[in-house]
Order: structure tokens, then sequence, then C-alpha cells
């Protein structure tokens, strides 16, 4: 397994984001039609559902990703740049896609209140990562009433992780050592020092849960040839993780297995997976568009559309919407990196994938 490597041919990234992706659509479609108390994944964990096992599996691959990004970036224009080329322009059209055409098909509201409203206005935040999830009578009858995207949530987190490394890269900290002690301090705050000084923050809780598993993912990158990648080791792992399900040990034990299973699944020589994004990387348009299409379908359907039909609906909406995405909006957004100063070939689109 040549893990030293970050090639676009030579891994499953593209695999791995589209079934995360997938995945938390699948998540999102038990909670959307109120069976969320019977999430399988929920029940065997006793902890973190489909969803939330899925964004802790994007920002281990994002931290990965981006380490590798970091270091093979010509300045900070240059890694900023493509940051922003690969997140915003997709989510300013599914902004704007939930404002024109989610908002006003759903909102119990006369047109011309809808759009008059100041909570409308409130919403188009979203394109600078200032969270809002509701829209003025939009889905308020839902199973999962008023939020019209959940998914948003993880974006804002996700670019506080790049700014983090960047700045640990611009302060000359970005090492072996700052990259360990980094997520093991979030460790330690997540599961130990925030309860026992009673802090219940939920943006503490989030960005200690979310940048354990991105450091993580980074130290990896750093560490990659220095650990041992093999069946051996990647079993005892998945083992030791199924083995805790439903234990208070659970969640630690996913959070130092996780992020080595994902790294070695996305290096594992699977005969066609390297190739899965040859016709294109849907995984970030499958998540910022699909919450809002499940609930308009919940908002249509419910309660005659039965769950397993609902999942088949929504996933194939969902990769139909992505698929539009990216070849009418984020390919021609990345292809503009060409023109940044100094532009040359690095190591592929891989490593620009948004991991939410």
């Amino acid at each position: 397994m040549d893990v030293a490597s970050v090639q676009r041919d030579a891994n499953n990234f593209d695999f791995l984001r589209f079934f995360a992706a997938s995945a938390v659509v699948f998540g999102h479609c038990y909670w959307l039609s109120g069976a969320g108390d019977v999430e399988p994944v929920r029940l065997f964990t006793g902890s973190m559902d489909t969803a939330d096992i899925a964004v802790n599996l994007f920002f281990v691959m994002s931290g990965f990703l981006i380490a590798a990004s970091w270091m093979n970036s010509r300045s900070v224009l240059d890694f900023a740049a493509k940051r922003a080329l690969r997140i915003f322009p997709a989510l300013c059209v599914s902004t704007l896609f939930t404002v024109l055409i989610i908002g006003p098909l759903a909102t119990a509201l006369p047109l011309k209140d809808y759009l008059l409203s100041g909570q409308t206005l409130r919403y188009l935040s979203n394109t600078a990562l200032v969270t809002q999830f509701h829209l003025p009578g939009v889905f308020t009858d839902n199973p999962f009433p008023n939020t019209v995207n959940g998914s948003v949530w993880t974006l804002p987190y996700e670019v506080l992780m790049y700014t983090a490394l960047l700045a640990m890269g611009l302060l000359k900290v970005f090492g072996r050592i700052a990259v360990l002690v980094v997520p093991i301090s979030l460790l330690l705050m997540h599961f130990h020092l925030a309860p026992a000084l009673g802090l219940e923050s939920d943006i503490l809780r989030k960005s200690t849960r979310l940048g354990m598993f991105f450091f993580f993912g980074s130290a990896l990158y750093l560490y990659r040839r220095q650990l041992p990648w093999n069946w051996k080791v990647a079993l005892s792992m998945l083992a030791l993780s199924l083995l805790s399900a439903r234990t208070e040990l659970w969640f630690y034990i996913h959070v130092l297995t996780l992020p080595y299973l994902t790294i070695y699944l996305a290096h594992l020589p699977i005969p066609r997976l390297s190739g899965f994004g040859k016709h294109g990387d849907f995984s970030y348009g499958i998540y910022i568009f699909s919450f809002p299409v499940q609930q308009l379908l919940m908002h249509w359907f419910s309660p005659q559309l039965p769950l397993g039909v609902f999942m088949a609906i929504s996933l194939s909406a969902s990769i139909g919407i992505a698929a539009l995405s990216w070849h009418l909006i984020e390919a021609p957004a990345l292809r503009l990196k060409r023109y940044l100063p100094g532009a040359r070939k690095h190591i592929g689109h891989t490593e620009l994938s948004p991991t939410p």
C-alpha cells in the first residue's frame, strides 16, 4: 500500500467521499421521516448515527488531504484560493436554490411575504458561513420541522480547521510534534476538561469533536511513511470498535480507530475504485443539496412515503443535482485555479475536495 502518495489515480478517496455523502443522505432519511429513534447505527453504537459517523469520516479525509495541500502549496494565497474555489461557488448556488426554489415551493406564507421577510434575507448569510437553518413558513409541519438545510452546520467548522492548519503553518509549527499535540489536546478537552469544568457550549463540543478527526487525519499524513499499513492492524481496530459498541468506551475508540481505518481504506488497492471519480466528484453536491430536497419530499408526501422509497428517491435526486452542480459550477470554478500566480499541477483535484 502506497500511503505516501495521494495522487488521484492511486487512491480511493473519491469513492469514500461518495460513500460518506450517501451515508449522510440515508442517515438523514430516518430523522426527516420521524424515524430517528430507530436509526440502526445509532441503536448499535449507542451514541452516534450514520450521518454523524459519515461526517467524522469526512473530517479525517479532509485533515489528511488538506495537510497534503498545505505541504504542496506555493503560498498562503495559493492554499486559501484553492479552498475558497472548492467551497464557496457551490455553497452560494445551494443557498440560492434553497431560497428561490425550495422555499417558494414549501412556504405556508404568501410568496410576497416570504420573499420580503427578514428571515429570508438572513438565510443568505449561509453563503458567508453564518449558519441559518430557517426560512419563513417553510417545513413547519414536517416530521423534522422548520430546519431547511441541516447539513450546512459543518461548513464553518471545516473552514475553521483550514484556518487553524494555516495558522500553524505560518507560525512554522505544523510538524509532527504539534500535529499530535493538537488532536490529543482536543481529545482531553472534549472528553475530560469540558465536562469537568461544566462547559456546555455547543460550539466547543462540535469544534473539539470535529477537530479531533481532522487533526488525527493530518497527523496520519505527516506520519504516513513511518506507520505500518496492513490488514492485521486495520482488522484489529475494526474489531475493537465493533466490540465496544454501546459501551462508554466506544466513542474514545472510534476517535482513535476511524482515522487509521479511513486512510487505510483510501489506499487499499481495489480494482476500479481508484477510478471512481473519473466522471466527477459529486460528494460535496450531494451533501449540500440533499437535505432541502429530502425535506421537500417529506413536505409533499409524508406520511405516505415508505422509508425505503424515500431513501431511493432522496439519493437519486441528490446525485442528479450534484452531477449538475459538479459540471456546471464546481468543475468550472476549480479550473480558475490555473489563473493563480505561478499555477502548476500539484496532486490533482482530490486535495481540493471539501469534506463536510
